[in-house]
């Protein structure tokens, strides 16, 4: 199910709350006084310059740090991290500061945000704390509950107090730049601005007043945001992105199979192709038997009907039997049959023994062959590991292998050892910049927690260069010594007594007095370097001073000055960019040494696969020989089966001629009886046609009884006659012919197909042309032998293929399905959700518009409205809501789009409250601020003051805050109608800094007045 869409996104920590007060530190030329701001007000904001109006005030710069706090969607920190805010801190050059003043730039400053609820301001208090920075990372938030700011009575003290407040936050819920807006303030923007700076690339907006430079989409996404209904086109967007991730899953999962269809189908259709020919060899198998089957059945049945003949002529001989005694006599000289016989039998086993070596060898050539197709997939996979060889053995490889990884561990060590000593060195320069290096920083730390103040004495002493070889002797035995004032020095004394023992303490005066000529510092110290001039008294030639009391002297000669922190921040800076250059040299040799590993290890594993190809080649010559030897052996055994069946026939008809031979002797011995010796011809006749017909032979080559013969040649209900032999025997020469065929064997002149197979097809051709009715030379297993045996070698390779390619194209088409459905079901969750928000957002434009109107009838307009589309996207466009604003210029005149040429203050007052019934239309604009800068340029007189009751309006019903920056020519009007006066004064270019800023407000909520009275009012001389 899709979620509908909510017009009431999260609201992040703050919530509900509202900003009740601003505190910046080292933020352009203010000041880090607390500045009041009462919610759901128009806080009219101005000042005072050097030029005697409120250009270069600093009330611009106040409203980027609030827009900064707020998150303002504007500074993009979703996508650079912050980097543009950094422009904000303080910089003498871009504050106009004389160089007189040797003010420093600084790099880093907070912006600090205390928020309330108005019902119960007390309990609901919470601190959001901003650092900005210099470098990376150049934006970071964090935030507490109840008040966590800086109430020092100096302004120098509140800023030291302000890097101990934001210490003590901790870093367990600190934000980035990225995530700071949605944790903070949630998924609606807070902080609307339009901001005259050139700190961030501009944007037109309607807040910026620039409404005819807008396209109508980019207004629809502008109302869109101001109404906090943003997080709705971002969710449809997400569900857009995936659906269309799924279709494009879907198109690929199709291609892929369509791609893997045709190289299967290659494959299949070989397996087809050999299947076909092992169907078809079958099915000549059973014309062969059935041939057979016929053969014998017919020469039985011939045989039956001479045998019951020969036996009537038998009878009638049998009443001569008598005269025949003498043939007979004279047959016996003829001699036995037995050694025929067992001449016939010894013939027969010798065939029979020759047929089975001929088999036997046949499934050794068949292993063989399996054996060689194995290992030339295994050379198969093995050949791309052997692509990247450079001809080196696996010794040679491993070794240089093992040389690679010693490389790459060493340039990973000295990786790390710089990545420390960078480290080492950014922690001494970060302790430089806050004035506590060394063991004075530990010091002045320690006693920091038992709030007791003090100050390192060279981080806070400036030595003039012509008094360095003098000054420099006498501080050295003094760099880790602090000042603290006279009132502290005893419990400094008991605390760094055990914890620090060594520890210089020096207590401070009283009264701020000179300092030695050549020194310059503003920690009172006069009397300690007052008493070191006295004792240590220079040398003849300046390169020493000596205490004469002490009989101690110091030597100078130092080559970089020693006290300052401009000084020790110039070498601490130094020497942090000393070790990031190690640093990045360390991480390029740590990739040179990881791409040298790299290639190190495919060389070595490509020696290895060219070696095992070596080996494999060895075995496959090796196996080839034995085939080859093999295939002659198989050749002969064919040839010797051949000469031993006829040997055989040869018997089998010496055999059976005796009984002749007896006959004729029978015959011609019969010459006393004409009848006897008719009935004897006759026999022999019939004897000569039984042999012809060689029914025995027949059993034999059928190899069953007569019954199995029969059985097998029944014709079924729905066939004709039993069919005869000559038809047997030519469809099983058709049947073998198609089976060679389907092989790819067609009889093609020259075609590779392998000596067997030519033999075979040559045999083939002879077993075709023999005739039907004689007893077979050969039989059909005999003329597919050649052919059989390369199938039964393909039989399980096919048998697999076909299995696994089955089971692929049913996983594809499975997962194809899945996708399919997936593909529907995102497709009907995206147009559910994009109905909803287009009947939601049709509601909110239509909310807009009446607000809109009834905003210019309010001001003494004619009527104004908004024309709407919604142009849904098709695949990863945006949505785009197309809105153009339409305003009547008379009572009786149409409406006019935004962009027919007017004067300007008309466009900006429409562009003002097009900006205002957004908000009217918005139901959680509680605690939201909206920042115009430059507010009521360009209009007139009547026309801004309507503006400015306008946004004192929206303020006060939609409980939200308004900050406009007023020109002198504005500031009268917004004071009648602002709830609070922001006065900024910069009133002098000789100064360094703003003055405290003035604040002119009544805030009727009292607990929300006593909850900030402290912070606001501390450091400030007239609160």
């Amino acid at each position: 199910m899709t979620t509908p869409p909510t017009s009431d996104p999260s609201r992040g920590i703050v919530g509900d709350r509202q900003l009740v007060g601003v505190q910046t530190f080292d933020i352009a030329r203010l000041t880090a006084h607390a500045v009041p701001i009462v919610p759901e007000t128009f806080i009219a904001v101005s000042g005072l310059g050097p030029k005697d109006d409120s250009n270069g005030s600093g009330k611009t710069s106040f409203l980027i740090a609030v827009s900064l706090l707020l998150a303002d969607p504007q500074w993009r920190l979703e996508v650079n991290g912050g980097r543009h805010a950094s422009g904000i801190l303080f910089r003498p050059d871009a504050a106009g500061v004389d160089q007189a003043h040797h003010a420093s730039p600084v790099t880093h400053g907070y912006i600090v945000g205390v928020f309330a609820h108005p019902a119960d301001p007390a309990t609901s208090s919470l601190t959001v704390w901003v650092r900005i920075a210099t470098t990376a990372p150049y934006l970071q938030a964090n935030w507490t509950e109840g008040l966590h700011v800086a109430d020092a009575p100096t302004d120098h003290e509140r800023s030291i107090q302000a890097d101990v407040l934001w210490r003590e936050l901790g870093t367990r819920q600190i934000l980035s730049a990225r995530a700071m807006a949605e944790k903070l303030y949630g998924t609606a923007p807070r902080c609307l601005t339009y901001l005259d700076t050139a700190l961030r690339p501009p944007v037109p907006s309607l807040l910026s007043q620039q409404l005819t430079e807008m396209e109508p989409h980019d207004i629809g996404r502008s109302l869109i945001a101001l109404s906090g209904m943003t997080h709705l086109l971002e969710e449809e967007e997400d569900l857009r992105g995936q659906a269309l991730q799924h279709q494009i899953n879907l198109d690929k999962a199709q291609t892929q199979h369509a791609q893997a269809l045709l190289a299967e189908e290659e494959v299949m259709s070989g397996v087809r192709a050999r299947e076909a020919a092992r169907l078809a060899l079958q099915r000549g198998h059973e014309a062969w038997r059935r041939y057979l089957a016929a053969s014998f059945r017919d020469a039985h049945q011939s045989d039956q009907r001479i045998a019951e003949t020969m036996e009537e002529e038998r009878q009638a001989a049998a009443t001569v039997a008598a005269l025949v005694q003498d043939a007979e006599d004279h047959v016996t000289s003829f001699g036995s049959a037995a050694e025929l016989a067992t001449q016939e039998s010894k013939a027969r086993q010798r065939w029979s023994d020759a047929q089975q070596h001929a088999r036997e060898l046949s499934t050794t050539m068949t292993e063989l062959t399996t054996r060689q197709a194995l290992l030339r997939s295994q050379r198969t996979a093995l050949l791309p590991q052997a692509q990247g060889w450079d001809g080196c053995d696996c010794a040679t490889t491993a070794a240089r292998l093992e040389q690679r990884r010693r490389d790459h561990t060493k340039a990973e060590q000295q990786c790390v050892e710089a990545e420390d000593t960078v480290t080492r060195a950014r922690t001494h320069l970060h302790n430089v910049e806050q004035g506590r290096s060394g063991k004075a920083g530990r010091a002045i730390d320690l006693l920091s927690e038992h709030h007791i103040h003090a100050h390192g004495l060279l981080d806070q002493l400036n030595v003039d260069e012509a008094a360095r070889p003098v000054w420099e002797p006498r501080l050295a035995p003094w760099q880790d010594a602090i000042v603290v004032k006279p009132e502290h020095e005893e419990k400094a004394r008991r605390l760094l007594h055990t914890t620090l023992p060594g520890a210089q303490i020096i207590s401070s005066d009283v009264r701020q007095e000179r300092l030695p000529e050549g020194t310059h510092s503003t920690l009172n110290v006069a009397r300690f370097l007052g008493t070191l001039q006295e004792r240590m008294i220079p040398s003849d030639d300046s390169t020493a001073v000596r205490d004469q009391a002490m009989a101690l002297t110091v030597t100078g000669g130092f080559a970089a000055p020693l006290a300052g922190r401009e000084t020790r921040l110039r070498q601490a800076r130094d020497d942090l960019a000393a070790a990031e250059q190690s640093a990045t040299e360390a991480t390029e040799a740590m990739t040179a040494a990881t791409a040298a590993l790299t290639l190190a290890t495919t060389q070595h594993a490509a020696a290895q696969a060219a070696e095992e190809l070596a080996r494999l080649s060895t075995r496959e010559n090796d196996l080839q020989t034995q085939i080859d030897e093999l295939a002659g052996r198989v050749n002969k055994a064919a040839h010797d089966e051949q000469e031993l069946q006829q040997t055989w026939k040869e018997a089998v008809a010496r055999h059976a001629s005796h009984e002749q031979l007896l006959a004729n002797a029978k015959l011609k011995l019969d010459a006393v009886s004409k009848a006897l010796k008719e009935r004897h011809r006759s026999l022999e006749a019939l004897e000569r046609q039984r042999r012809q017909i060689a029914a025995s032979q027949w059993q034999l080559q059928w190899g069953g009884t007569l019954e199995d013969a029969v059985h097998l040649l029944d014709p079924a209900s729905d066939q004709g006659r039993s069919p005869r032999p000559g038809a047997l025997h030519r469809q099983t020469g058709d049947e073998l012919r198609k089976a060679y065929e389907h092989y790819g064997v067609d009889g093609t002149p020259g075609a590779d197909v392998g000596e067997d197979l030519r033999a075979g097809e040559e045999t083939m051709r002879a077993f075709s042309e023999t005739d039907p009715a004689g007893l077979p030379t050969f039989t059909f297993a005999d003329v597919a032998a050649p052919l059989d045996n390369r199938l039964v070698g393909h039989r399980d390779q096919d048998e697999v293929a076909a299995a696994r390619i089955t089971h692929d194209q049913h996983a594809r088409e499975q997962a194809i399905a899945e996708l399919t459905a997936g593909v529907a079901t995102s497709v009907r969750n995206l147009e559910t959700l994009q109905d909803m928000i287009e009947k939601h957002l049709d509601g909110l434009f239509a909310q807009i518009s009446a607000a809109f109107n009834d905003l210019d009838l309010r001001g003494d307009g004619y009527g104004a409205k908004l024309e709407h589309v919604s142009v849904r996207p098709q695949g990863a466009g945006d949505w785009q809501w197309q809105v153009i604003p339409r305003w009547k210029r008379s009572r009786s005149g149409g409406y006019v789009s935004y962009r027919e040429n007017a004067n300007s203050a008309q466009v900006k007052v429409h562009a003002i409250l097009l900006v205002l019934a957004a908000l009217l239309a918005d139901s959680q604009t509680e605690g939201r601020v909206l920042i115009l800068d430059a507010l009521g340029n360009s209009l007139g007189e009547v026309n801004r003051k309507d503006m400015l009751a306008a946004l004192r309006d929206v303020a006060r019903d939609q409980h939200l805050t308004v900050l406009g920056t007023c020109q002198d020519s504005v500031l009268a009007d917004a004071a009648d109608v602002c709830g609070e006066l922001l006065w900024f004064v910069h009133a002098s270019a000789a100064d360094i800094i703003n003055q405290p800023t003035n604040v002119w407000a009544f805030d009727s909520n009292g607990a929300r007045t006593q909850l900030t009275e402290d912070w606001i009012t501390a450091g400030r001389t007239h609160a």
